[in-house]
């Protein structure tokens, strides 16, 4: 597995200044990131520049869902000039999935299609509500594997009353991503650099070296001090148990 990091952990130092963030993140130790609607730059093709002059590359992209359905061909194109392979749907509102998470499920399939014709891989990342009356077993139960894979947050999916190891072992072979979560629910904020909350990274780290992660990326929704020492942390963490790239 790749350790990568996502952009929305830093979004306040990367909006002020892209390039100093980026160049921070390298230093640290990172070669991969995950963005959001940017890595730097106006455009995509300023984005991918810098990321090349840093010697990094971007290890997938969030895109919300409403950015598939009406703008697809410019998602695309932005998706491979920044040079990923993985686009994941982040989020999705109540409204998408009220008709039952069948229907959203056969949605993803429409657009993974779409997006595997263009060359590229859909994955989808799971908050804890996914798991409200099974709703994240049926997504995946109903959505073609060859279609939608799953990018799996480790600390949401735990939240959300799984068994994230069970979980990485079901979805073997069709998962390529994780959000390597640590969190904390006696600490405010609950969110926790790696190694420092309840997550037991040794168990999940073993399920992940048997399930064909690719990328594993880092990510504090908030974090208890300035988020690039979060991530440093969680940096060295993930080190100390052997992951080198």
């Amino acid at each position: 597995m790749k350790l990568s990091i996502q952009l929305y952990t830093v979004r306040d130092q990367f909006t002020a200044d892209p390039a100093g963030t980026l160049k921070k993140l390298k230093e640290i130790g990172l070669n991969y990131v995950e963005g959001g609607g940017s890595f730097g730059g106006d455009t995509a093709s300023e984005g991918r520049k810098l990321l090349d002059e840093l010697g990094l590359k971007a290890s997938g992209a969030h895109i919300g869902l409403p950015s598939w359905e009406n703008e697809f061909d410019k998602v695309i194109e932005e998706a491979k000039t920044i040079g990923v392979d993985y686009v994941i749907v982040p989020w999705i509102d109540q409204a998408v999935y009220a008709d039952g998470w069948e229907k959203f499920a056969l949605k993803l399939n429409e657009i993974g299609q779409k997006v595997k014709d263009a060359g590229l891989t859909l994955a989808y990342h799971n908050h804890a509500f996914e798991f409200e009356n099974d709703g994240l077993t049926t997504l995946y139960d109903t959505a073609d594997p060859e279609l939608v894979k799953a990018q799996l947050d480790i600390a949401w999916a735990q939240i959300g009353g799984a068994d994230p190891v069970a979980l990485i072992q079901k979805l073997k072979g069709r998962l390529p991503l994780v959000h390597l979560k640590d969190f904390d629910p006696d600490k405010t904020p609950q969110w926790r650099p790696a190694g420092q909350g309840i997550v037991d990274w040794d168990k999940i780290l073993a399920a992940i070296a048997e399930g064909d992660v690719e990328y594993g990326a880092i990510e504090l929704d908030e974090s208890p001090g300035d988020p690039l020492d979060a991530v440093a942390e969680s940096v060295a963490f993930f080190r100390s148990k052997g992951i080198s790239e």
